[in-house]
């Protein structure tokens, strides 16, 4: 797997695979949630779990302990019936797994049996969009009645194979195939992308897979979902006061997927935006991850990704040469309160009091603050103590220490993007190390102007 894990997820993971194994070891089954919102990244915790579940070996077997089945429920949703698309995947999966089925009377005979149930299933009523899929079902059916080797003849002339044979039928092959699967292996059956799944699709997926599953032994399903929009289309289908108590039929527990917090990956995860800047431009000791973090905190990772391709976009757009670090902070700090907190692009226009950092992020609605508000306002604190000079023109002035600091370039920058205050001011010696940036404010102004477009 090539994805970058910002958000510290391989502990998260490695938990997820301690309550599979503790299952797994008892020979229980059981399906559950993993619950998390919009964008929170559950696809991406899936690819991880997957990775490291399929290498987990038997101690009794010294071969793979899980047979997993990862079905993306949204790929093949214009099948009306989800059946089709769960043997469609049990089909890839075991012809892609040659460690786990070689190339057998016992793999045959498998594939033999899928095949004929999914040539029934479609019978029943489907249509198989061959240019979408790839599979020719068809073919599929036409191999299984002609072929007359190995597992697929002896399926046939066990089961005395009719392609019209009923939908219950169909059910029980499957949930039979499944149960003698889970004899030599744990069944682990990975659902993904139901939120984008029409709400009646996605209600019909749970509801086969439930029937699939509920009865057999040493079967684990893991479902993600977004259980907040899962439980408006109960509600929304049935009417349902309590959709919960619904849902319960379906998940014995969920485990909840927050945000995260970015690590210090982030770096590398938006290389080709931070390649824009150069830190020689202004140095300093400040870990420019940990200020990265604090920007994008509780932000979900798909949001991070839009607001970096504008902000990109808007800068490349705009400038030339490279920019300092300070910029780069500055940029994502003012698109992250336009994008995400509706800021209006008027904010500029407010001045900034120093004796009050607590209202330093004051929202325009005089209420609401950013999530970094209190992570900068410690930084500040820390800046200003110090660094306060005489009155002069009855302002209180605060002149920068020498020593470059992020923070330090940020709450200048900060101020002299806002309207004057006659209170206090904000300044540094001319010729030391803020020199370089004190001109960054004027840019940032037309960045702002330029990325509000773009809302």
């Amino acid at each position: 797997m090539n994805k970058i894990d910002i958000l510290n997820r391989d502990k998260f993971v490695d938990d997820l695979l301690r309550v599979m194994e503790n299952i797994s070891d008892n020979k229980a089954s059981t399906c559950f949630a993993l619950n998390g919102a919009w964008g929170s990244g559950k696809s991406f915790v899936l690819d991880m779990f997957e990775e490291k579940l399929g290498q987990i070996q038997s101690e009794e077997t010294s071969t793979d302990k899980y047979f997993i089945i990862r079905y993306n429920s949204w790929q093949y949703d214009y099948y009306e019936e989800p059946l089709v698309a769960i043997v469609a995947t049990m089909i890839s999966t075991i012809e892609e797994k040659t460690k786990l089925f070689p190339d057998c009377k016992e793999k045959r005979e498998i594939l033999g049996m899928l095949k004929a149930t999914g040539v029934s299933l479609l019978s029943l009523g489907n249509t198989v969009v061959k240019e979408k899929t790839g599979m020719d079902f068809q073919k599929a059916y036409e191999t299984v009645l002609k072929g007359k080797k190995d597992g697929a003849e002896a399926y046939e002339e066990i089961h005395e194979y009719d392609v019209y044979f009923g939908f219950n039928k169909v059910m029980g092959e499957l949930i039979a195939l499944l149960q003698e699967l889970a004899e030599k292996y744990t069944v682990a059956i990975i659902v993904d992308e139901l939120d984008r799944c029409l709400p009646e699709y996605a209600i019909k997926i749970l509801e086969r897979l439930h029937h699939l599953t509920e009865n057999n032994n040493n079967t684990i399903m893991i479902i993600a979902v977004d259980k907040k929009q899962l439980m408006s289309s109960v509600k929304q289908i049935f009417g349902f006061e309590s959709p919960e108590k619904y849902l319960e039929k379906f998940f014995n527990f969920e485990i909840k997927l927050d945000y995260g917090m970015p690590s210090e990956k982030i770096l590398e995860k938006y290389a080709a935006y931070i390649d824009l800047f150069d830190r020689e431009i202004f140095p300093f000791d400040d870990s420019i991850e940990e200020c990265l973090q604090n920007i994008f905190k509780d932000i979900d990772i798909r949001t991070q990704e839009q607001i970096i391709k504008k902000v990109m976009l808007t800068h490349k757009l705009l400038y030339i040469d490279k920019k300092d670090y300070s910029f780069m902070c500055m940029e994502l700090m003012l698109s992250v309160m336009l994008f995400i907190y509706n800021e209006d692009a008027n904010f500029l226009e407010k001045t900034v009091d120093m004796h009050n950092l607590e209202s330093i992020f004051t929202l325009s609605n005089g209420i609401d603050e950013p999530i970094f508000s209190a992570f900068f306002k410690e930084k500040f604190e820390q800046i200003l103590v110090g660094s306060q000079s005489n009155f002069y023109d009855e302002s209180l002035c605060y002149i920068l220490l020498s020593k470059a600091s992020l923070y330090a370039a940020i709450i200048y920058t900060w101020y002299w993007m806002h309207g004057k205050n006659k209170n206090t001011v904000i300044d540094h010696t001319k010729g030391d190390s803020y020199e370089v940036i004190s001109q960054n404010y004027k840019e940032l102004k037309k960045f702002v102007e330029t990325i509000n477009m773009m809302r």
